[in-house]
């Protein structure tokens, strides 16, 4: 009888991680890789390597939207479907302007994707939201920023959590939140 309980206990945990929501799945993805850094020069770790490598991309390249797309694949998430490099790919026809959720129409769950844009540019940033986000400020989990507020918030050294606040008139931006599904 004692050889059972361990047997119950191993198929009740599989059952809860499998039917963990995507999003939740994301935030622990990006929850355990709070902390890491770059370690083999700019924009490069074995695990920056490796998400890179999985869009095709060169290693050194900016790796927050690339490390978006690794976490979406381990939370089986289908929405969004699309996985790229690019910060700005993952505005959908569904994602939602910054500007509704900082008027505090929208809540946002834990596990939202967050998209930056660079001035009138394609280039841009993302981050999960790792904590219900209400009004004009929330907190976030990043990949590729600087720990702090100084230094470069899209190009920095490491995986870090951050407030961040809506500003429209900034040349770097938060522009639009996208749900994970």
């Amino acid at each position: 009888m004692k050889a059972v309980f361990p047997i119950y206990l191993m198929f009740l945990c599989c059952w809860v991680v499998v039917d963990r929501p995507a999003s939740d799945s994301l935030v622990l993805f990006y929850q355990a890789y709070v902390g890491h850094t770059e370690t083999d020069g700019h924009n490069r770790s074995e695990h920056i390597d490796y998400w890179n490598s999985r869009l095709g991309l060169p290693e050194g390249s900016s790796w927050c939207a690339s490390m978006l797309a690794a976490g979406l694949d381990s939370a089986q998430a289908v929405e969004p479907s699309v996985r790229s490099g690019v910060a700005q790919h993952y505005i959908t026809p569904h994602s939602i302007k910054a500007g509704r959720v900082a008027d505090g129409f929208i809540t946002l769950p834990p596990g939202t994707i967050g998209i930056y844009k660079r001035g009138n540019t394609w280039m841009g940033h993302n981050f999960i939201v790792e904590h219900e986000w209400t009004g004009s400020s929330g907190y976030t989990i990043e990949g590729n920023t600087s720990p702090g507020y100084e230094g470069s918030q899209y190009d920095g050294n490491g995986v870090w959590r951050k407030k961040r606040h809506y500003d429209p008139t900034a040349f770097f931006r938060l522009s639009y939140f996208t749900m994970v599904r």
